[in-house]
Order: C-alpha cells, then structure tokens, then sequence
C-alpha cells in the first residue's frame, strides 16, 4: 500500500489579501481561523498580519512579518515574465531539464 505525504503549498498573498483578512477580523469582528478559512491561508500567517497591523498601522510592514520570498511566485509578474520567457525561447531544452529530473526520482 503506498501513501502519500502531502506536502505545504506555500504562497505569498498580495497587500489586499492582508487587507481583507485585517479588516475582517478588525472592523467586521471575525476570529483569524474564520478570516484566514475564507481566504485559504494559513491560520498563523492570518494572525501574524493582524498582529503586525496592530503594532506597525501598516498593511505590509516586511521587517515586521519574516517574509519567506520563495512564496512569492503566484503574485510576481515580472518572475511569471521572465519563467516564460525562458520557457518559451527554448522549450525543448525544458523538456530535456524535466526528463532527467523524473528520470533521477
């Protein structure tokens, strides 16, 4: 029987992501885990911008919250620019990269 251990999909959400989970929980009176459920995020990341909302004022203070960049893929246009344009000048020579990935798995 084989399982499969499921692994976190990380993401960074933008300024107004943080805005709605803030005011959500600030101003409509909702409990992080509601506001962070009707977002899909992270419970502790929903908790972690209202918190730096109430010491900071700021919707995205970054020396306030540890941002972890790696998450940022979905957000950044200039990165989904630049992956497609490596992706597109030579696809062949993705395909080969992918190849030998699956292939040493």
């Amino acid at each position: 029987m084989f399982c499969s251990v499921r692994k976190p999909f990380f993401i960074m959400f933008d300024d107004t992501a943080r805005m709605l989970v803030i005011s959500c929980v600030l101003f409509e009176g909702v409990s992080t885990t509601e506001a962070a459920k009707r977002l899909v995020c992270d419970r502790t990341a929903a908790a972690a911008w209202v918190k730096a909302y109430n010491d900071t004022g700021v919707w995205w203070p970054n020396p306030a919250i540890r941002n972890r960049h790696a998450e940022n893929v979905l957000f950044d246009e200039h990165f989904v620019r630049a992956v497609n344009a490596v992706v597109m000048s030579d696809p062949k020579q993705l395909l080969g990269e992918m190849k030998d990935v699956i292939f040493f798995l």
